[in-house]
C-alpha cells in the first residue's frame, strides 16, 4: 500500500507494471486505461437520486465477448444501436439500470476515444468467492474490469483478481480477508475434529470408507457466514453475530455476560447445519472413487443433491441473517448451532485497555486504535472478546463496513474485512 494520495494515473502506470503474467497482455493503450480510469473515478464521487454510483466497467469490444454467451456462464451482450460518450454523467445515468451484481457498462475504442458500446449481463454467479459457494462459472475474458464500489473506491481485476486500486485516496495492492488467515480456521479446529470423526464413523459401515479433508470441513463453514455477512450488508440495518466457545450442552459459562432476549430449544433444527455439513460430506465421499476428499472434490461436483444441499446452507444463512433485524447480536456456538438472539453484551464487562488495528491477515502488523472512536455495536464486541479469549465477534454497520474481532495474544484485534465487491 502506497503512502502518499494515489489518483487515477498512479493506478494506471501500477496496473501496467503488475498485469498477471498468467493473463494475456495488456493491450489498451496507457492514454484509454487513463481515460477509464478517470471517468470511473469521477462517477465514484456522484449520486443518482440519493444512492451511491456503483457500477462494472468491462474494457472488452462486444465482439469479443463470448458468442451466445448465457447469464452465469458468460455474458449476455446487449448493443445500443449507437455508442455513447464514456463520460461520467453517463455512468452515473446508466448505474441504477445496470446492477453491479449482475451487470457491466461495456466501452470500446473508436477514433482513439473509449464509448460505451452498451451492456454486458453476467448473472450474479461471478460473486460466488465474496458472497459464499462454489464457483461453476468459466472465466470469460482476462480484459480489465473496473469495479467503482463508492466515493473514490475503484479497483481493477482481471479473471476475478484484484490488481490494484485506491481507496480512502491510497494505493492498494492486496485486500483483507480474514477468511484467509491461519488464526481464524484455528479457532475452530477442535470442532472440524468432531466433524471428521463423526463422518469417518458413519463411512465405516459403507464397503469404502472415504475420509473427508479439513479443507472441506471449513469452507463450507466459512461460505455459510460469508453469504450471512453478505445479506446483512444487502438489508443496510447493520448487526452483530458473536460466535461462544460452547456446544449443544451450551454450559453457562459460555454465555457470561450475555443477555440473550430470545434464546433457542437445543435440539435438531437449531443445529441444522451440523446435519447438512455431514449429508454433504457423505454425498461428497460417495461420488469420489478416492480415499479422501476435499474442498475440490465438492466445488467440482454439480450433482443436483449437492445443489440442493449448498442451498440449504445458504437458507440457514438468511435465517441467521434475518435475526440481525432487531436489536441485539446473534449468537452461535462453534459448530454454528442457534443459541440465541437480541443478546445484548452486558456494559459490566471491562473494556480492554486499548485495541489493535491488523494491518495483515494474521494481525502480526498491528497499530494502536481508540476504543471510544466507534459506534456501540464495536464498543460491546471489545468488552465481549475481552471477556470471551476464545470467542469471536462479526460487526456489520450500516454502511456495509465489516469487522472480525478477536483476542490474539491477550490483546483485543480487529481486522476490517475487505467487503468488494
Amino acid at each position: 500500500m502506497s503512502r502518499g494520495h494515489a489518483y487515477p494515473p498512479d493506478l494506471a502506470r501500477y496496473v501496467e507494471a503488475h498485469w498477471p503474467p498468467e493473463a494475456p497482455p495488456l493491450t489498451l493503450p496507457p492514454k484509454l486505461l487513463d481515460q477509464a480510469l478517470s471517468a470511473a473515478f469521477q462517477a465514484s464521487l456522484t449520486s443518482e437520486e440519493a444512492r451511491p454510483t456503483r457500477f462494472r466497467l468491462l474494457l472488452t469490444p462486444a465482439e469479443q465477448l463470448p458468442e451466445g454467451g448465457a447469464p452465469n456462464q458468460g455474458v449476455l451482450r446487449l448493443r445500443f444501436d449507437r455508442s455513447r460518450p464514456l463520460y461520467a454523467d453517463e455512468l452515473r445515468r446508466l448505474g441504477p439500470a445496470v446492477p453491479f451484481e449482475t451487470s457491466l457498462i461495456g466501452v470500446h475504442a473508436e477514433e482513439d476515444k473509449l464509448r460505451i458500446w452498451g451492456i454486458a449481463h453476467s448473472g450474479p454467479a461471478w460473486l460466488a468467492p465474496t458472497w459464499g459457494g462454489r464457483s461453476l462459472v468459466p472465466n470469460w475474458t482476462y480484459d480489465p474490469i473496473i469495479h467503482v464500489t463508492g466515493p473514490g473506491k475503484i479497483a481493477i481485476r482481471c479473471a476475478g483478481k484484484l490488481v490494484g486500486a485506491i481507496e480512502r485516496g491510497l494505493l492498494v495492492d492486496a485486500t483483507m480477508d480474514v477468511f484467509d488467515s491461519d488464526w481464524l480456521p484455528a479457532m475452530f479446529a477442535r470442532e472440524r475434529e468432531e466433524v471428521r470423526a463423526e463422518h469417518n464413523a458413519l463411512q465405516a459401515r459403507t464397503a469404502s470408507p472415504t475420509s473427508v479433508d479439513h479443507s472441506l470441513v471449513g469452507r463450507v463453514g466459512q461460505h455459510m457466514l460469508r453469504r450471512a455477512i453478505q445479506l446483512v450488508r444487502g438489508a443496510r440495518h447493520g448487526g452483530m453475530i458473536l460466535v461462544v466457545n460452547t456446544g449443544l450442552e451450551a454450559p453457562p459459562n459460555g454465555l457470561d455476560g450475555l443477555r440473550l432476549k430470545y434464546r433457542f430449544g437445543q435440539d435438531e433444527p437449531s443445529h441444522r447445519y451440523r446435519t447438512l455439513l455431514l449429508q454433504i460430506l457423505e454425498a461428497v465421499a460417495a461420488a469420489s472413487p478416492n480415499a479422501s476428499v476435499g474442498w475440490l472434490d465438492f466445488a467440482s461436483n454439480a450433482s443436483a443433491r449437492l445443489e440442493e444441499l449448498e442451498q440449504a446452507v445458504f437458507e440457514l444463512s438468511r435465517v441467521m441473517a434475518n435475526l440481525t433485524a432487531i436489536d441485539g447480536a446473534v449468537v452461535l456456538d462453534k459448530r454454528f448451532g442457534l443459541l440465541g438472539f437480541g443478546a445484548e453484551v452486558s456494559a459490566e464487562l471491562p473494556a480492554p485497555q486499548r485495541v489493535w488495528r491488523a494491518l495483515d491477515t494474521e494481525g502480526r502488523e498491528r497499530q494502536p486504535d481508540d476504543f471510544e472512536n466507534v459506534g456501540t455495536r464495536h464498543r460491546a464486541a471489545y468488552r465481549f472478546v475481552n471477556d470471551h479469549p476464545d470467542g469471536l465477534a462479526i460487526v456489520i454497520s450500516q454502511d456495509g463496513g465489516v469487522s472480525f474481532v478477536a483476542n490474539r495474544e491477550q490483546e483485543v484485534v480487529f481486522w476490517e474485512q475487505s467487503v468488494s465487491p
